[in-house]
């Protein structure tokens, strides 16, 4: 199933977490997404809104995002009850996985999430429907081929396990390698790995410690690092040199400078899209 065939709904209590993950959905060319930040708003809206596909955070409040999909597969007022789940989780374990296996669930993503590993899990539940057992123990895909998985700190490289998460105290020392591998893919597009990861670090700090402006500029910078195939040089140099210098300010301005770090954020975010229309144009 092609992207813009897709009808998504996110349902993530955290704001922040959500325009993230609306902002990697749309740059994918996924047209019809809708956020809620409530879960019981969530079920409201699915009684009309027939997604194909369902964004849940495992974190959320009253029920888990375990908990949702029961409800949310023996609901019967729900017209897509049978659609795909994918449940998203900062901290994912294989406990987790098989909670949301017997749940119902298709897929567990661990956070943060990439614009490569979402649409990639999704293609590949999609792309491989598993038949649906409606029966008074279980409601859901079948379970005996497991849950599909992503993002699980096993299958992360050794390099990025050890920082994962980034104490406060060094996130300049992540900024500081952020800047010079940035600089090194400027040059050479063979160090984009380099790039990638260092910016996964500075992301994690953001998600971890709520900072909804640079959890946005990091997004923005991913998107820009995912695309820039396609692009002319001048184009990416300018993009990636306005996420960058985003980046730094937006870590060096305290939260009491909140409208200053909105406007950087925001910036980061337009330098992207116009880098985007100059490739489609």
């Amino acid at each position: 199933m092609q992207l813009k065939n897709w009808t998504v709904l996110v349902v993530e209590p955290n704001k922040f977490e959500g325009q993230i993950i609306l902002d990697l959905l749309r740059n994918a060319g996924v047209e019809k997404v809708k956020v809620v930040t409530d879960q019981a708003a969530a079920l409201e809206i699915l009684e009309v809104y027939n997604a194909n596909v369902v964004i849940a955070s495992f974190e959320m409040q009253p029920l888990d995002g375990a908990g949702w999909t029961r409800a949310y597969r023996r609901n019967h007022k729900l017209p897509g009850r049978k659609q795909a789940i994918f449940i998203t989780s900062g901290a994912f374990s294989l406990a987790m996985a098989e909670e949301c296996r017997h749940a119902g669930a298709n897929a567990l993503i661990g956070k943060p999430i990439s614009a490569k590993v979402l649409t990639a899990t999704v293609t590949k539940v999609l792309s491989k429907p598993r038949e649906f057992i409606d029966a008074a123990g279980y409601v859901g895909p079948c379970r005996r081929a497991g849950i599909v998985t992503a993002g699980a700190p096993k299958k992360r490289r050794k390099a990025d396990n050890s920082n994962t998460l980034v104490d406060p105290k060094t996130v300049q020392t992540v900024v500081e390698a952020l800047v010079a591998a940035a600089a090194a893919y400027a040059v050479d597009a063979n160090k984009l790995e380099g790039c990638e990861h260092a910016l996964r670090q500075v992301q994690a700090y953001a998600v971890n410690a709520g900072d909804g402006p640079l959890m946005r500029a990091c997004a923005a910078f991913a998107l820009q690092l995912s695309s820039a195939k396609g692009l002319r040089p001048e184009a990416v140099r300018a993009s990636l040199e306005v996420c960058v210098n985003g980046v730094v300010k937006l870590v060096s301005l305290g939260a009491d400078q909140g409208v200053r770090r909105e406007e950087i954020a925001e910036g980061v975010r337009q330098a992207v899209g116009k880098a985007s229309m100059q490739r489609a144009a």
